[in-house]
């Protein structure tokens, strides 16, 4: 946090613009606030001074008594300072004294850096001091962070935040701020992410072997953290017996090197070998086919299922080496006969895009050309499942104390179909009143009494046993507007600056109009020209601004308030104009004799 102070204030110090400027320490990125202006109200009499003490007098490096202003400045406050502090002030006449209790309230992140990899889970902890009640938020690079399913914050007062899954934009400044009325603190950590998804440096190729050949494949990986390695055959995990055998280590440079070793290789030994390398950061493949001379069949098939609106891949395994062609068939007919099909006759491999129900649905046969006269084949079944669509929905422009409907209505989709809702990435809590209607197809949000608490952003998840689907909407209660501080009858004097306080909350965030009559009569209140050379200009908190004031300056004045919601609030206000005192020359007389006493007698001009 950072504050402004301002020794000996004067009169004029209310007539500028204040603002300040940060520089985020990690980003160099700058923000400057809104302007704001002090109101004077008056000046007070000198007093005498003298330091705040705890139990005794203040002393030490951050404990300074601040002879302009009252009060003691401790600079760098610990939680070692919360105690009780008495003020005593004297002179010739006597003493006083007022007794004050000051809580310091702290916290920390340690460390300061924490290092992780892409992909990895992040614990951070915030330790409070200082106050036992408190409210308690997380920020990352000063956006606020919310719960999700990767992101949960634990402990009595959310004071432990775990990220899941980190991602390379997860990096950066991480702060927490604790809240207790109007006192608040805060600390920082920075969270640095590596980039550790794993990498294939080297690996092996396609080849022919004859039966009984000894086969050695290898794949030499890296990443942070270490990698872990497995082998597949036509998307089967290679199972370990005395003919395959596994093993890995590590060499000088850290780097992972796997090796599948297959002894009297067979035909069986034959299709596609994929070593799989993954860790917490991500997941990476390589895949080649090994082929083994023999006859020539295809692999059982399994029935699958497709989901609509996405791609697929059949497969056709084929073992044995040579063959002449692999082609595919649906209905007899030979594919791809449309655009969203295509045949990879080198390695048997059919893909389908975007996958539609009532046209891909079905019994595709995979047929192998073994001899010129020769074939054989093997089909499969293909079912679609149809994922839901939510039709979209958002919230009105709702108001405080209203009633909100809005149904989640799923327009397609295979049944059954489930419907469930959250608030900010969570369950909707009991507490909020929040009712839920489930019918069929449909399910509704019903809120009966609309307050500031139902603010947030709110999920319509869809599930069947295709996918699930989800619609997000944010729902906003506008608050009609209220005076905060209200416009009340002032006096002005001729010539110098005044102030007319007013200024006025709700959201969205009220205007304010100003409006004048001239007089003290039946007041008639018109718009207030305000760009007569910027003598009187409305403050960013709304209040009027005169910066010289003239005698026709005197009269009713009019705050207005409207943000669009509800009705309009007014208060009137009037301003009475006084002239500057004009005194009349100073008399003086004297007289004097021996036997008498000289005085003065002054003659003071009437009260203005």
């Amino acid at each position: 946090m950072g504050a402004l102070y301002i020794l000996d204030v004067q009169m004029e110090d209310g007539l500028y613009n204040y603002r300040c400027m940060t520089r985020h320490r990690y980003t160099g990125e700058t923000r400057q606030s809104n302007s704001a202006r002090l109101i004077v109200s008056g000046l007070r009499s000198p007093r005498t001074k003298i330091p705040l003490a705890k139990g005794q007098p203040a002393a030490g490096a951050r404990h300074a008594l601040q002879t302009e202003c009252d009060g003691l400045l401790i600079e760098r406050a610990q939680p070692s300072d919360t105690g009780t502090y008495v003020c005593e002030v004297w002179n010739g006449y006597g003493n006083a004294e007022v007794v004050g209790r000051l809580l310091v309230k702290g916290q920390s992140l340690s460390p300061r850096k924490v290092k992780g990899s892409v992909g990895s889970q992040v614990s951070l902890s915030c330790s409070v001091t200082g106050s036992e009640e408190y409210q308690l938020s997380w920020y990352r690079n000063g956006e606020l962070i919310y719960p999700s399913n990767s992101v949960r914050m634990t402990g009595q007062n959310r004071e432990n935040l775990v990220m899941a899954g980190m991602a390379k934009s997860d990096g950066g400044a991480y702060q927490c701020f604790a809240r207790h009325g109007k006192m608040s603190a805060q600390d920082f950590v920075q969270v640095i992410l590596e980039d550790g998804t794993p990498k294939i440096l080297a690996s092996f190729s396609e080849k022919v072997y004859n039966i009984n050949e000894f086969v050695s494949l290898s794949c030499t990986v890296k990443g942070t953290p270490e990698p872990r390695v497995t082998w597949t055959l036509d998307d089967e995990p290679v199972v370990r017996d005395s003919r395959h055998r596994i093993s890995h280590y590590t060499n000088t440079e850290g780097h992972v090197v796997s090796h599948l070793n297959i002894s009297q290789t067979q035909v069986p030994d034959g299709g596609v070998y994929r070593c799989i390398c993954n860790n917490s950061a991500g997941t990476v493949s390589y895949q080649a086919r090994i082929n083994v001379r023999g006859p020539a069949s295809i692999r059982p098939m399994k029935n699958l299922t497709a989901i609509a609106g996405r791609d697929m891949y059949i497969h056709c395994r084929v073992i044995g080496y040579p063959y002449y062609s692999i082609k595919w068939y649906k209905d007899s007919n030979l594919l791809p006969y449309n655009h969203r099909q295509r045949a990879f006759e080198n390695n048997g491999t059919l893909k389908l895009f975007d996958v539609q129900k009532d046209v891909d649905e079905g019994e595709y046969t995979c047929n192998v050309l073994v001899q010129p006269q020769l074939s054989t084949h093997q089909s499969v079944y293909v079912t679609v499942k149809v994922p839901p669509t939510i039709h979209p929905f958002e919230f009105p422009r709702f108001s405080i104390g209203q009633r909100v409907f809005i149904p989640c209505v799923v327009m397609s989709g295979d049944q059954p179909v489930f419907i469930t809702w959250q608030k900010d990435g969570r369950p909707i809590p009991a507490s909020l009143g929040v009712t839920i209607d489930n019918i069929d197809f449909t399910s509704s949000l019903r809120i009966s009494n609309l307050t500031l608490m139902h603010n947030g952003n709110y999920t319509c998840i869809a599930r069947n046993q295709a996918a699930a689907v989800e619609h997000q909407s944010q729902l906003i209660v506008r608050v009609p507007p209220k005076f905060v501080v209200q416009p009340k009858d002032q006096d002005g004097i001729y010539g110098k600056a005044v102030i007319l306080n007013c200024s006025a909350e709700g959201y969205p965030v009220p205007t304010i109009q100003w409006e004048y009559s001239k007089g003290a009569g039946v007041p008639q209140f018109k718009p207030i020209a305000l760009n007569s050379g910027f003598r009187i200009e409305v403050l960013v908190n709304g209040s009027l601004f005169i910066k010289h004031v003239l005698e026709e300056d005197s009269g009713f004045y009019l705050c207005r308030v409207s943000n669009d919601v509800g009705a309009d609030v007014s208060k009137s206000m009037y301003l009475n104009v006084k002239s500057r005192a004009e005194y009349s020359p100073l008399s003086v007389s004297l007289s004097a004799s021996r036997s008498q006493m000289g005085y003065y007698s002054f003659i003071t001009p009437p009260a203005a």
